[in-house]
């Protein structure tokens, strides 16, 4: 059984015995990777979203030398706020904490599609950890860039360009 079906699973049976803290059913599963959407952004509204992270997910595992396996029994939440909760730092566009969760806003701006959100960057955490940033990929998104590029984006149901900026994703090392 996936792990994804074990987590509702355990999630029923506590909801039965009275616990409070019962999972959420995801969104859709990908490769035995939850995902949760907590945002009406409209990308995330759409049909093809499932795909879409899919083959964003996808194109960072290949750029950070992972395999879908590192993701299994994990979820991705794509969140409606501009900022998430990060082991203490509030002020995160994203976080991989043992999950993924990314802002589909940036600075009040929503994204046009899920590729232009921290999903890539925390995908790198969640194969390679550095918690410091001290690998050199973090600066230099090129290759996933030009994987992702060219894709359509959404606004107010209409198709708009999919800006892939790199920059958004780089982190500086910390010495």
């Amino acid at each position: 059984m996936p792990a994804w079906k074990h987590a509702i699973a355990l999630g029923t049976l506590l909801s039965a015995c009275g616990s409070p803290a019962t999972p959420q059913r995801p969104d859709f599963v990908v490769h035995d990777t939850l995902v949760y959407v907590h945002s009406d952004a409209t990308f995330a509204r759409r049909a093809d979203l499932p795909a879409r992270v899919e083959s964003t997910i996808e194109a960072a595992l290949t750029y950070w030398g992972g395999s879908w396996e590192e993701l299994a029994g994990r979820s991705v939440t794509l969140e409606g706020a501009a900022l998430v909760a990060c082991d203490g730092v509030p002020s995160a566009s994203g976080c991989f904490d043992g999950d993924i969760r990314v802002s589909t806003s940036d600075l009040g701006t929503t994204f046009s599609c899920v590729e232009q959100t921290e999903l890539v960057h925390e995908v790198g955490h969640a194969v390679i950890g550095d918690a410091a940033h001290l690998d050199p990929r973090w600066m230099d998104f090129t290759p996933v860039a030009d994987a992702l590029g060219g894709r359509v984006g959404y606004a107010d149901e209409a198709e708009v360009d999919c800006p892939i900026v790199v920059g958004v994703w780089r982190h500086p090392p910390r010495h």
